[in-house]
C-alpha cells in the first residue's frame, strides 16, 4: 500500500522505550497505518508535523517543557484534520476531559494493552476513510456539477423563454447557484441567432461545433462591455440574454449601449459568414426587465423572425416598437409550461385542474365572445385528454363517457359556458376514472399480500418478505394495505396469529409451546406474553375458558 493511499500515524511520548515500543512492534500495516513517525517531545513532534503529512497521532497528556494539551491546542490550530487520541493516567483524568472538549478523536487510560491503542487507531483510520471517502464524493459531484453548469443554465434560460413561472427568491437562489450574474430587475436585451443554408445541412456533431464556435466568437465580441449567458431554444435558435457590466452600465447612456449592442450583434453576424463560413441571421431585441420580460421579448423575435426574415438569409434585424402591435393575440395560459397533457401523465391532479382554471379564466376575460379563441382552446384540451386516455391504453368514451366524448361539430366550443361546462366535467371523469383505477390496482395488491399471509402465516411474513414478493418496497407495501383496508398490516398478520391460536387452544391435546412452536414463536414465554396483551387473556386462561363454555 502506497502512502498516498495509506495512513501516516506520529507517537508522541517523553519516554523513548514507550514511543519505541508502540512504533516498532504494533501491526500498524494491518489496519492501513503505513508510516509510524517518532517524536520524544511536543516540540520534535511540531518539527515532524512541519515536514510531513500525519493523520493519526498519538500522544502522551504529561510530557515536561510542552505537555500534551498544549500541543493539542497548536494542532488544532493548523493541522484540523488530524485524529488525535491522548494517553492519560488515572490521575490525569480531568485533564482528558479538558482534551475531549478540544475536539480530541478519543483517549485511552495507561496502562493500555497493545490491542487496545491498535483498536482506537484502527477507530481513527475508520473514521479518516469515511472523510476521504465523502470528499472524493463531494469533489465528484462538484466536478460533475461544474461541467454540467453550461446546460443547467442553458436549462433555466429555455423555461424563461417559454413563460414557466418562478417565484422570485427560488429563481434568485437557482441564478445564484449556478453562477448567473444577472440581478432581478436588471435591464437586458434578447439576441437570436438562426442558423441557416449549408449549417442546416451538417450532422449534430458538427452543428454542435459550429453552435460552440459562434457561442466563443459572441463571447469575444461582446466581453469588454456586455455579458452573455445563452442557451438552444426549442425553436433550434441560439439565444442569448444579454446584460451591460456594471462598468459600461455607469459610464454609457442607454442609447450609446443600444448603440453598442447594435453594433456587435451585426459584427457577429458578418463574422460567422467571414471566419465560419455560414450563414446566419441574428436579430436584437429592444431592452426590458429581467426576468419579467423575458418571454414577450423572445416571443417579439420569433415575430419578427417570421415577418422580416422569413426565408431570407444572412440578414441582421432590430426589432422595434411597431413589432407588438399586433390586432389578435395569442392564448398564454394555454402554452406555457408544464403543459396540461405533462400534468396528466405526472397524475397532479390539483396542478392539471389549476392549470384548467387558469386557461378557462384567460380565455373568459380576453376572448370570451372570439368563435377562433374559444375553438383553439377546445381543440387544444380536447386532443390532451385524448392522448392522456390513449396512452392509458384506453379510448377517451371509455375514461368519460359517450356523451363527453361525442364531440361531433365542436359543440362544446360554441360559447364559453358551454366549454366550461365540458372542460371541468370531462376533467372530473377522466380523473374519477384514474383514481377508481388506482383503487382497483391497490385492492389486487392488498388481495395478494393477504392471500401470501395467509399461506405462509406460520413462516417468515416480515414486512421486507412481503416487499419482496410483491416486487415492491416495504414502505410502499405498508402505505398502500393502510390505505386500502384501514389496517395496519402488522396488526392483520397479528390477528390472524391469533384467530389461529384461539382454534388451536380449542384442542386440548395441543400445548401452549406446540402452539407457539406451530405460530413460529420460538419463545413460548413470548407468545404467552402477545397473547395476553391481544385477549387480556393468557393462553391457558383462555383455554379454561373454552373448556367451561363448553361445560355449560
Amino acid at each position: 500500500m502506497s502512502e498516498q493511499d495509506g495512513y501516516q500515524l506520529l507517537v508522541v511520548d517523553d519516554e523513548a522505550s514507550v514511543v519505541d515500543s508502540l512504533a516498532e512492534t504494533l501491526p500498524w500495516a494491518d489496519i492501513g497505518v503505513v508510516k509510524v513517525f517518532k517524536a520524544y517531545s511536543g516540540t520534535e513532534a511540531l518539527e515532524i508535523l512541519n515536514t510531513n503529512s500525519v493523520d493519526v497521532m498519538i500522544s502522551d497528556i504529561r510530557m515536561p517543557g510542552m505537555d500534551g494539551l498544549e500541543l493539542l491546542a497548536l494542532v488544532r490550530r493548523s493541522w484540523k484534520k488530524i485524529k488525535i487520541i491522548l494517553l492519560s493516567g488515572h490521575a490525569e483524568f480531568s485533564y482528558a476531559r479538558e482534551a475531549m472538549a478540544h475536539e480530541t478523536f478519543d483517549y485511552l487510560l495507561k496502562p493500555a494493552s497493545d490491542r487496545e491503542i491498535v483498536a482506537k487507531v484502527e477507530l481513527a483510520v475508520a473514521a479518516l476513510r469515511q472523510e476521504r471517502s465523502e470528499y472524493r464524493m463531494y469533489e465528484r459531484v462538484a466536478k460533475a456539477f461544474q461541467e454540467s453548469l453550461p446546460k443547467l443554465r442553458g436549462e433555466l434560460l429555455n423555461e424563461l423563454l417559454q413563460g414557466f413561472k418562478h417565484y422570485p427568491e427560488r429563481l434568485e437562489l437557482r441564478m445564484d447557484s449556478l453562477k448567473i450574474d444577472v440581478k432581478l430587475g436588471q435591464p437586458f436585451s434578447i439576441m437570436l441567432v438562426r442558423a441557416e443554408d449549408e449549417l442546416l445541412e451538417m450532422d449534430f456533431y458538427s452543428l454542435s461545433l459550429m453552435e460552440y464556435a459562434i457561442g466563443n466568437m459572441a463571447e469575444e465580441w461582446f466581453e469588454d462591455l456586455f455579458r452573455l449567458w445563452s442557451c438552444k431554444s426549442v425553436h433550434g435558435y441560439l439565444a442569448f440574454v444579454v446584460t451591460a457590466t456594471p462598468q459600461a452600465a455607469q459610464d454609457l447612456a442607454p442609447e450609446q449601449l443600444e448603440q453598442e449592442l447594435r453594433h456587435r450583434a451585426s459584427q457577429l453576424q458578418l463574422s460567422v459568414d467571414h471566419y465560419l463560413r455560414g450563414s446566419v441571421s441574428v436579430l436584437v431585441s429592444k431592452w426590458g426587465e429581467y426576468p419579467r420580460d423575458v418571454k414577450r421579448l423572445y416571443d417579439d423575435l420569433l415575430v419578427a423572425l417570421r415577418r422580416q426574415i422569413g426565408n431570407q438569409t444572412g440578414l441582421f434585424v432590430q426589432v422595434s416598437d411597431d413589432i407588438e402591435q399586433q390586432t389578435v393575440h395569442s392564448l398564454q395560459r394555454l402554452y406555457e409550461p408544464p403543459l396540461l397533457l405533462h400534468l396528466l401523465e405526472s397524475g397532479n391532479w390539483e396542478l392539471a385542474e389549476e392549470k384548467l382554471t387558469n386557461i378557462w379564466s384567460e380565455l373568459n376575460q380576453k376572448w370570451a365572445n372570439s368563435p377562433e379563441h374559444l375553438t383553439e382552446v377546445f381543440f387544444f384540451v380536447y386532443a390532451s385528454f385524448v392522448s392522456f386516455a390513449h396512452k392509458n391504453g384506453k379510448e377517451l368514451a371509455v375514461m368519460v363517457g359517450p356523451s363527453l366524448s361525442d364531440v361531433a361539430g365542436a359543440l362544446p366550443s360554441r360559447s364559453i359556458t358551454s366549454l366550461k361546462s365540458w372542460i371541468f366535467d370531462a376533467f372530473a371523469m377522466l380523473r374519477q376514472n384514474m383514481e377508481n383505477e388506482a383503487s382497483d390496482d391497490r385492492e389486487i395488491a392488498v388481495q395478494k399480500i393477504k392471500s401470501y399471509v395467509q399461506k405462509h402465516l406460520v413462516e417468515d411474513v416480515s414486512l421486507q418478505t412481503l416487499a419482496d414478493h410483491m416486487f415492491m418496497h416495504p414502505v410502499h407495501v405498508s402505505r398502500i394495505f393502510k390505505l386500502q383496508t384501514g389496517e395496519n398490516l402488522s396488526d392483520y398478520v397479528l390477528r390472524l396469529k391469533m384467530e389461529l391460536a384461539s382454534s388451536l387452544l380449542a384442542n386440548p391435546a395441543m400445548k401452549s409451546y406446540e402452539i407457539s412452536s406451530r405460530l413460529g414463536y420460538q419463545n413460548p414465554n413470548y407468545f404467552n406474553k402477545v397473547f395476553k396483551k391481544y385477549y387480556s387473556l393468557t393462553p391457558q386462561e383462555y383455554r379454561q375458558k373454552l373448556e367451561s363454555r363448553s361445560g355449560d
